[in-house]
């Protein structure tokens, strides 16, 4: 009887955890959200080009995917300071863990390709004659 006690609390603290560690990466998320579309939007009025944004884009997603995480955060952090914006606050808390670090940098990339992606076909637009 007490080992189904104790077997049903583990459950439900790993349940607990579980809903943690999705409110963590939903908070992250939304951290993410709320700042790629203002970073890339410095950033591109200062270069038309596409090309550049591909470029950003292309070296931090290869950070992340060859595990330099601690270096795609610093990278992004560089460009906060090249876009002339503060690094934000809620970012910074994300400095506290290297778990944080890869889902924010993961999920900014998979936002960053999003927003660069909407201005493709902004530009395809508008070079199409009427």
């Amino acid at each position: 009887m007490a080992f189904a006690r104790f077997k049903e609390r583990e459950e439900m603290s790993m349940k607990n955890d579980d809903n943690k560690i999705k409110d963590v990466r939903n908070t992250v998320n939304l951290i993410s959200g709320a700042y790629t579309l203002p970073l890339i939007e410095k950033l591109f009025s200062n270069s038309q080009k596409i090309s550049d944004m591909d470029d950003i884009y292309f070296a931090i997603a290869a950070l992340v995917d060859t595990g330099r995480i601690s270096e795609a955060f610093h990278m992004m952090r560089g460009l906060f300071g090249i876009a002339d914006m503060e690094w934000p606050q809620e970012i910074i808390q994300l400095e506290k863990s290297e778990e944080l670090q890869n889902a924010f940098v993961s999920e900014l990339i998979f936002d960053f390709y999003d927003v660069i992606e909407d201005k493709r076909l902004e530009t395809e637009e508008e070079e199409i004659p009427d």
